[in-house]
């Protein structure tokens, strides 16, 4: 019966001080929209990858992390738009307390940051032709 309480309570502590909570709770990517002041389908390139036909409003995942996002917006006979998606710092990692572990898995997964907002109006401009 004492070896059982002994091997809870330090299960209980392993589980306690071996948790990274903004990795668990938030992911390493969190979701944003875009929407549009045009109806068109256009091609969203985020960080590198490419979506096709896009229509809006649109929802997608972002990585977390301490980078900056890049996002262009293309369509025809409108100018490119670009957007930048900084990161703010995510406060569910501080349910870590005095775990430097979980800080650490955190930092790595970039759980321990966030979009700093996770709507985005995307004002698309004509081209001019001349």
């Amino acid at each position: 019966m004492k070896k059982n309480l002994i091997s809870a309570a330090l299960g209980a502590v392993i589980l306690c001080t071996a948790t990274s909570c903004a990795s668990i709770f938030c992911g390493s990517k969190a979701k944003v929209t875009f929407d549009s002041n045009i109806k068109e389908n256009v091609t969203l390139t985020i960080d590198g990858i490419k979506h096709h036909d896009v229509a809006f409003p649109y929802t997608t995942k972002v990585k977390r992390g301490f980078e900056d996002t890049i996002v262009k917006a293309e369509v025809k006979e409108y100018k490119t738009e670009t957007i930048v998606i900084d990161k703010t710092f995510n406060p569910i990692s501080i349910i870590n307390l005095c775990d430097v572990l979980g800080w650490g898995i955190d930092a790595a997964t970039g759980a321990i940051t966030k979009p700093s907002q996770s709507y985005f109006e995307i004002e698309f401009k004509p081209e001019n032709k001349e």
